[in-house]
């Protein structure tokens, strides 16, 4: 047989599956299967980042096809984006015509992955097509008041000149960019993400496969707690701090109040004597970012405001603070201070001298000293509070003191969330433009559905000059008020790019519909994704973001699920030959044209299967795909079908690897899936192979190496359907029960722990103990070494029995 050339067979096919409309899915046919893979951003070239994702969904995907599932498995771009800009500035060359010179280039590499995708659904969010509905939805969303303007401190790049949420800052820098962001007030549009924070959280035990990991996550992001709003009076003063707890218990041994430096009181409550220091601690806070100022093991800073404020509960006055370790958009913004019961409060108390009052004990005549962190106690017995010394904490004193407080009228239950609403403006070009018209006479109008979509200009200067750069193009900023008539601007803001990615997966249904977001009765058939492929750095973005738009759908009526995707896999990471994450600058980045070059796209695709589990991470070598090359070379040998039937043995080998191989694509375990394969195939190459096993053998290993194993069923193999004619349009094997027991069995016998001999056996002797002791007693090679006698037996089931003598 001719020698295995990857690069004379791979162009072939890809260019029949193509032509023949192989992969396209019909919606209208039954059984469908929803695959879905995070679609990519449209940077130039694919990377193994892509390769890694893609790859595991398309052998998912292949897998599901042959078992006969009508898989609808598409494939679009994420277009929108700072890159695209940046990029264009850097290269001069206008945003859209880089993105869609990128997308022309990305999906003539996409065919050489010989993934079972299709573009026929093509979603590209940087289309008028597509951002009209991100358009509508902002629409919908400010007339059900979930979509808001206001002035917040954000995050903020300078490099990039634009917002960015929290979940867009890393380690204090821009995800983007890498550079350092600084916290700026800035007049910005928000979804009221927070309005829907009960719905987000995830129940103990949902009805969808999503990862724990994730779920937690999550749920730890939005934050929710139950405590109570307590009102604390300034002293000589008619001003009140209402201050947030889920401690009410503590509210005896409350020494000091600490304000954000975003509180509104902040300034206003500082006396002559303090207000410098007050201002000079306030101007150093605003440099410090949220994610810095949260670190629990950062030393706690704070300023004296010389005010003070009474305790509802005792009547005492205490000394209010401020420190920039409370955050103005959790809570109240005031938190009320209880050294003896808090550690941090209590290092606080230290470092700046203020009371600490023991209010917890071990016992409830617990009253002694607390003179250091050891000592400080956050749950036992109340102690120095009135009414309710003794009681225990956190039940029954958390809600006896909470009824008090209520009662009393200075405490309201209320619960509270970590997660901010999200911010969705952008100071740049390349994005949704925001469809909001502003009117000195009706403020803020909403653009008529009916002119939608409000169109990018292509005419913009959209360098970073710290404002917006769609406010360049006059004749596109002024319009008439679709309210009154008069002259009005339209919005400069463009939106965040995850609004883009937040539904994608509904459009890809019908991306060509100009009169609805999507065909609702469609979406009720094909929806729910049934398993989603992507990252897990998108936990606390991407796909938050798109459980929230899911559920506004729902309550839009355009849909009835809660969940859009009833499995999530979260892939690993491909790491550069030098063990860092692949980047540019770094210079290694591995592209996979070369990689396809030297080895074909098959056993790039084995080799990324095989290296390492789905969802780890690891470094790409190249010289280690020689091993899955040489795997290929040895099938595409394993041509000629020698034996008419397989042997018993031979029945159980095949049955076991399409019980193993089946169960590790399912469990996206594609590498101990390859490893079956190369077993088999170790044992396949030393006999005589039946047509059975051959053609089985093919089909298992299709989803890996679609190319080589549609070539080689072409030349063995005649397909009794022409309209069948392709590997991937086959049946899935399924393996036989019957066939995975072992007519017989090799069991090993050792004498304290040392091999002394093997049995070969039956399974129904293999089953019971006794009977393969006694055979084992019967042989003399065994009872030589056991002359001093048995202490111990230790049986194994089938495989291994060991003497202890």
């Amino acid at each position: 047989m001719k020698k295995y050339i990857p690069k004379n067979i791979e162009p072939k096919w890809q260019k029949k599956w193509e032509e023949s409309g192989l992969y396209k899915t019909d919606l209208a046919k039954p059984n469908k299967f929803y695959v879905l893979a995070e679609f990519a951003y449209p940077s130039g070239d694919l990377h193994m980042g892509h390769w890694f994702t893609f790859g595991g969904a398309d052998i998912y995907a292949r897998m599901k096809r042959m078992q006969g599932y009508n898989v609808f498995f598409p494939n679009g771009f994420d277009a929108f984006g700072l890159p695209a800009e940046n990029a264009a500035i850097k290269r001069n060359i206008h945003p859209q015509d880089w993105t869609k010179s990128n997308i022309a280039a990305m999906k003539k590499q996409f065919k050489t992955t010989g993934a079972s995708f299709t573009f026929d659904h093509e979603v590209i969010t940087s289309l008028p097509n597509y951002y009209k509905w991100n358009q509508w939805i902002f629409i919908k969303m400010f007339e059900k008041g979930l979509a808001y303007k206001g002035k917040y401190i954000s995050n903020w790049c300078e490099t990039d000149q634009t917002v960015l949420a929290n979940e867009g800052v890393v380690d204090g820098l821009c995800w983007r960019c890498g550079n350092p962001v600084v916290q700026k007030a800035v007049d910005q549009w928000f979804f009221k993400i927070k309005a829907y924070a009960d719905r987000l959280i995830w129940p103990e035990d949902p009805n969808v496969n999503w990862p724990k990991s994730v779920r937690e996550a999550q749920n730890q992001w939005i934050g929710k707690s139950e405590g109570i709003i307590i009102d604390f009076k300034l002293e000589n003063s008619e001003e009140v701090i209402k201050a947030y707890t889920v401690y009410p218990e503590t509210i005896f041994g409350v020494t000091y109040m600490v304000l954000a430096p975003e509180h509104p009181l902040a300034t206003k409550i500082a006396t002559p004597e303090y207000k410098q220091s007050v201002l000079e601690y306030l101007e150093k806070a605003k440099k410090k970012l949220e994610v810095e100022r949260k670190e629990a093991e950062r030393e706690k800073t704070g300023v004296f405001t010389g005010s003070y404020c009474i305790n509802p509960a005792n009547n005492k006055k205490f000394p209010i603070w401020i420190a920039d370790y409370v955050i103005g958009t959790y809570g109240t913004g005031a938190v009320m201070g209880v050294p003896g019961s808090d550690k941090r409060d209590f290092e606080f108390a230290k470092k700046y001298e203020l009371a600490v009052i023991r209010v917890i004990g071990k016992t409830a005549k617990d009253k002694d000293e607390i003179k250091s962190l050891q000592d400080v106690l956050e749950e036992g017995y109340l102690v120095n509070s009135g009414r309710f010394s003794g009681l225990k904490t956190p039940q029954p004193a958390k809600e006896q003191v909470k009824g008090w407080m209520e009662n009393q009228g200075f405490g309201e239950r209320s619960a509270q969330y970590h997660i901010h609403d999200w911010s969705i403006s952008r100071q740049r070009y390349w994005g949704t433009p925001i469809p909001m018209v502003h009117c000195s006479k009706c403020g803020i109008v909403p653009v008529p559905e009916k002119n939608l979509p409000v169109e990018l200009p292509y005419d913009v200067d959209y360098t970073p000059k710290g404002k917006s750069p769609l406010a360049s193009n006059e004749a596109w900023l002024s319009v008439k008020c679709p309210k009154c008539g008069g002259d009005a601007k339209r919005d400069v803001d463009t939106m965040d790019t995850f609004v883009d990615s937040s539904w994608y997966f509904f459009r890809y249904l019908n991306p060509d519909l100009e009169t609805k977001v999507f065909d609702i009765d469609l979406a009720s058939k094909i929806m729910p994704v049934d398993i989603y492929f992507g990252g897990a750095e998108h936990t606390l973005g991407h796909t938050l973001y798109s459980r929230f738009f899911t559920k506004f759908f729902y309550d839009l009526r355009l849909t009835k699920l809660d969940e859009y995707a009833l499995r999530r896999v979260n892939h690993g990471i491909v790491l550069g030959p030098d063990g860092n994450k692949m980047s540019k600058s770094k210079g290694n980045v591995v592209n996979p044209d070369d990689e396809v070059n030297k080895y074909g796209a098959d056993a790039v695709r084995v080799y990324l299967a095989f290296f390492m589990p789905y969802e780890g991470t690891g470094p790409w070598i190249s010289e280690r795909i020689w091993g899955p090359y040489r795997f290929l070379e040895r099938v595409w040998l394993l041509t000629q079908v020698k034996a008419a039937k397989p042997t018993q043995e031979g029945l159980y080998l095949m049955h076991k690897t399409i019980k193993k191989v089946t169960d590790d694509i399912e469990a996206t375990r594609f590498n101990t899936a390859v490893a079956a394969l190369m077993e088999w195939l170790n044992y396949l190459g030393k006999k005589k192979v039946s047509e059975i096993e051959y053609e089985t053998f093919l089909k298992l290993l299709a989803p890996f190496a679609p190319h080589i194993t549609e070539e080689l069923w072409s030349y063995q193999v005649k397909a009794a359907d022409d309209d069948k004619w392709s590997i991937h349009q086959q049946k899935w094997p399924e393996a036989d029960e019957k066939y995975l027991q072992k007519e017989h069995v090799v069991i090993v016998v050792q004498v304290n722990g040392k091999l002394r001999h093997t049995l070969t056996t039956g399974n129904e002797v293999a089953e019971e103990e006794t009977k393969v002791v006694k055979l084992a007693l019967g042989n003399e090679k065994v009872k030589k070494y056991l002359a001093t006698g048995v202490k111990k037996i230790i049986y194994i089931k089938g495989r291994l029995l060991n003497f202890v003598t």
